[in-house]
């Protein structure tokens, strides 16, 4: 197997697993040096005292795991690190001159899940890269944020797995701009709404345009609140949180059709008083919005939790539809959250003025179990072949274990391009006390994407059977000379190997 259940949350990563991850690792440090990132490791143990002045001690609240040493001294397990390595940059950078920066590590992250859940997806214990970045100056910062944005492209490229990347909101970590990479998979919790133009954003970012008429919320305990929304969209409390941070709960005041005549007036006198505020969202048809933004206590924007079926406000014929996906990436850029909070600042044009940052995750062991969800089916795992712990199983049956060396042999020193493609990347099923049958059917469920069968036809022949089980391989009946059977799924062909 690839993983084992420690405890509720908690897992160890068997060998198999444990060669996907390392793959999966290298992949990701290739293109993280690609775009300048320097690999460092930061500890585990954390000093709440940072978290104290950025506030996230607070507001990260109890998913974080803590613990007391015999001094009495309280430690954060870590499940980031931007006010660590805040630290470390404002410790060691003198000048502008030392900018920009991009420091990377991958390590075992942290978090007190309230009900762990889908094995390594929502785990208390976890894998992750995390990539720290600091510029001078905004400009630079959101360049470097579209340039590391082309890095996980070509991370999530090569790792084979069909991806989506989608606007986001930031959340605890903050910052202002921010993307997700998601799988999409049944297996996800996240919602992506998609248009055929091209526009992606989670469920909570997305932007669309509903049915006719408004609905009119009012804020349980300050009635001289309201938000404005389509009818039959529900107000989206996180992009309402913006601006309100201290809106609570809110009920449906009244519905209305697509006469809005009584609204409009009612909004335009409340701009007279000043004593009643609005937000209004722009999705709303016949509110005159242009004459509306003019009035200070009406802020216009998007309100509302847009759903599969609206019009996609992007393009002007598309229409959003929704995926279930599971993230596996998270890129932000976080202006001067921490660095502020935490006074790291830099001399720059005259003036001392905090630096410019972002942060950028993959949750590796997220990626692992994330691929394999997107790749199984009833018949067993498919491995994207960047990612596959074995590129190749060697089957040997009826006896010919005493050929499986030579044949090992053939297969490590086969090169493409003048790259020995399979040399560390063969197994050999050496289980003597298990059945064809067993063995066989263990090779196809464990997703190694090629399987070499030493049976009946090797002994007659030297013919041994090739078994393909690759993602979104096609293959004709005919490659190279050799007859391939398949059904879209596996692909079958026999194949001479000298003895």
């Amino acid at each position: 197997g690839y993983i084992h259940q420690s405890q509720s949350g908690i897992y160890t990563l068997m060998p198999l697993a444990q060669r996907v991850v390392t793959k999966i690792t290298q992949i990701i440090t290739e293109e993280m040096e690609r775009v300048g990132g320097q690999r460092m490791s930061m500890p585990s143990l954390l000093d709440p005292e940072a978290w104290k002045k950025t506030g996230r001690l607070k507001s990260t609240g109890s998913e974080l795991l803590t613990l007391t040493d015999r001094k009495g001294a309280q430690h954060i397990l870590a499940p980031t690190h931007e006010e660590e390595v805040t630290g470390i940059v404002k410790s060691m950078v003198r000048s502008y001159r030392q900018y920009p920066l991009r420091l990377f590590q991958v390590t075992q992250k942290f978090r007190d899940e309230t009900r762990p859940r889908a094995g390594l997806l929502r785990a208390r214990e976890f894998i992750m890269k995390d990539m720290y970045s600091f510029d001078v100056d905004q400009q630079s910062a959101i360049s470097t944020f579209h340039a590391v944005e082309q890095a996980y492209r070509a991370c999530f490229d090569r790792l084979g797995v069909p991806y989506i990347v989608a606007e986001a909101d930031s959340g605890n970590i903050g910052g202002k701009l921010s993307k997700e990479f998601h799988f999409a998979s049944a297996a996800g919790e996240d919602t992506v709404l998609t248009c055929k133009c091209g526009y992606a954003a989670n469920e909570e970012r997305a932007q669309g345009r509903g049915a006719q008429g408004v609905h009119v919320y009012s804020m349980v305990g300050d009635e001289d609140r309201s938000v404005v929304v389509p009818a039959m969209r529900r107000p989206n409390m996180l992009k309402i949180k913006q601006v309100w941070p201290d809106c609570g709960e809110l009920t449906l005041e009244r519905k209305m059709g697509e006469e809005v005549t009584d609204l409009r007036r009612r909004i335009a006198l409340a701009g007279s008083s000043g004593a009643h505020k609005y937000l209004v969202d722009s999705a709303v048809n016949g509110l005159e919005i242009d004459r509306i933004e003019d009035i200070k206590v009406a802020q216009v924007g998007d309100w509302h939790t847009a759903q599969s079926g609206d019009a996609c406000t992007k393009c002007s014929t598309g229409t959003l539809e929704s995926q279930t996906a599971i993230e596996v990436g998270h890129i932000f850029y976080l202006g001067d959250k921490y660095s502020d909070a935490l006074d790291l600042l830099v001399q720059h044009d005259g003036k001392w003025l905090p630096v410019q940052m972002g942060c950028y995750g993959i949750g590796v062991s997220r990626v692992l179990q994330a691929a394999a969800e997107c790749s199984s089916s009833s018949r067993g795992l498919r491995w994207p072949v960047s990612i596959a712990p074995y590129l190749a199983t060697l089957v040997p049956l009826n006896g010919n274990m005493e050929h499986a060396t030579s044949v090992f042999a053939t297969l490590s020193n086969i090169c493409v391009d003048n790259v020995r493609v399979f040399a560390d990347n063969v197994i050999v099923d050496d289980r003597s006390y298990l059945s064809p049958g067993f063995k066989l059917n263990d090779a196809q469920l464990l997703g190694i994407p090629i399987t070499v069968v030493l049976g009946q036809k090797f002994k007659q022949s030297g013919h041994v059977e090739v078994q393909l089980r690759v993602p979104r391989l096609e293959l004709g009946t005919c490659v190279a000379g050799v007859e391939v059977q398949g059904d879209g799924y596996e692909y079958k062909a026999f194949v001479h190997v000298d003895r």
